[in-house]
């Protein structure tokens, strides 16, 4: 599912009689984006996550995890153009976690101030279908009315997410000799999931970890604490210079605070265990990082 943040992104670009309310309309969401911090962690009695076999196979099991509005996602074809040049006998299995998606937003109007109007909802779901033909005025106030108030909060939300599919996912993996040794597979929020899970784990109880368009820091104060307990990790990282929704969210400054591993090498002199893939060449796109070619690419490297 194409994210709102994209589709929001992409259409002001599409408005090219008017550069001038382009740069408004991106300065007006970037600058209602709160500082993300996460709020205080609590265990919960219930997992956060789900754990679907996509097909059985071969051990060691793939672990995939998709980004921001995946929640009701179910086609992983995208995925298996990536496994399947690396992993084509390997059990796979997708880790379905609380990332939120379009109709939630739209049903919820616990982030909106002001009267809210029968037909918010109804015109969050039409808005990636009928954005491109809206007047520059039109999109402006759909900007304001509906991105403003709901995408923010939701935003955050999911980004907080994180840390309970993390802890679930640590905790499923430990639990659960079948997953262990298991390969983490990371697509943009997936990647914090990722990142989170390697917190929690005990040391060397996953073998790999890919990262593919991360909106996880690639600092190496992130890294080094989790390279130094997972000795045995080999940690790849797929970054691209064409990844236009992570640039955005890195300059808006607080969305993303840290820049994020999806757009440069991540930190770290550790070439035994740390590998920055440059996909440039065959991402065209943040949405279109999954792809045979870019799992071509890693296989050309990887392949066992």
């Amino acid at each position: 599912m194409t994210s709102l943040f994209e589709n929001t992104l992409n259409i002001a670009k599409d408005i090219e009689p008017n550069d001038v309310l382009v740069s408004q309309v991106l300065d007006q969401i970037k600058g209602l984006l709160p500082a993300h911090g996460y709020t205080e962690f609590i265990v919960r009695e219930s997992s956060s996550i789900t754990l679907a076999t996509v097909r059985e196979g071969e051990s060691p099991c793939i672990l995939v995890i998709n980004g921001y509005l995946s929640k009701e996602g179910r086609d992983m074809s995208d995925w298996l153009s990536v496994v399947d040049e690396l992993y084509p006998k390997n059990k796979i299995i997708h880790v379905r976690w609380n990332a939120g998606n379009v109709t939630d937003i739209a049903l919820d109007d616990s982030n909106i101030t002001g009267d809210v109007k029968d037909t918010d909802a109804d015109k969050w779901l039409a808005a990636a279908t009928l954005a491109r033909d809206m007047s520059p005025a039109d999109f402006a106030a759909l900007v304001g009315e509906i991105v403003t108030d709901k995408f923010v909060g939701h935003w955050k939300k999911s980004f907080n997410e994180t840390l309970h599919a993390g802890h679930d996912l640590a905790k499923a993996i430990q639990d659960d000799e079948q997953l262990q040794d298991a390969i983490l597979m990371g697509y943009s929020l997936g990647a914090v999931v990722v990142c989170q899970a390697l917190n929690n784990l005990d040391a060397n109880k996953v073998t790999a970890c890919y990262l593919l368009a991360g909106a996880v820091s690639a600092e190496a104060e992130q890294w080094t604490p989790i390279l130094e307990k997972h000795t045995d990790l080999r940690l790849i990282n797929c970054y691209s210079d064409n990844d236009d929704v992570l640039k955005s969210a890195y300059g808006a400054g607080t969305i993303l605070d840290h820049k994020p591993a999806g757009l440069t090498e991540i930190e770290n002199s550790n070439t035994k265990q740390v590998v920055n893939l440059n996909v440039t060449e065959y991402s065209p796109g943040h949405m279109n990082f999954k792809n045979e070619k870019v799992g071509k690419a890693l296989a050309s490297i990887f392949k066992p």
